[in-house]
């Protein structure tokens, strides 16, 4: 087990930034230092709005298995895909929240399923974390 400190955890940072948060290997460190570093990356695109930021943002809460910090990016994207009028985004949201009343409220809007990639990528994580 390696000892995680601040210069340890920029590094893993900017790694994960370049690869992807799925694509590092953090098996080296104890369940409770991956915890912090995968909240940690995930904090950082809390406040901003738009598809790159919920996926480094849910991402890596997902596998901390933060289920409650998924559903809070969630739902503030769902929140600002609706004000943006942007009802593909926003469906994306509702089925990745699992919320089938608001998936079929979106649906209404004739979307053609553009994230479906995406939510089938991102969905393998989301899925395992609410387990």
């Amino acid at each position: 087990m390696f000892i995680l400190d601040e210069n340890k955890l920029k590094m893993l940072h900017t790694l994960m930034r370049e690869k992807g948060v799925h694509n590092v290997n953090t098996s080296m460190f104890s369940e409770q230092q991956r915890k912090i570093i995968y909240e940690s990356y995930g904090e950082q695109f809390l406040m901003f709005n738009g598809l790159g930021y919920m996926v480094n943002c849910v991402v890596p809460y997902a596998l901390a298995k933060n289920i409650n910090m998924v559903d809070k990016k969630l739902k503030q994207e769902l929140d600002y895909a609706l004000k943006q009028y942007d009802y593909e985004y926003a469906f994306l949201c509702a089925k990745l929240l699992n919320d089938e009343k608001m998936v079929e409220f979106v649906k209404q809007y004739d979307v053609k399923g553009d994230y479906d990639k995406i939510f089938n990528d991102m969905n393998k994580f989301v899925s395992e974390a609410r387990i």
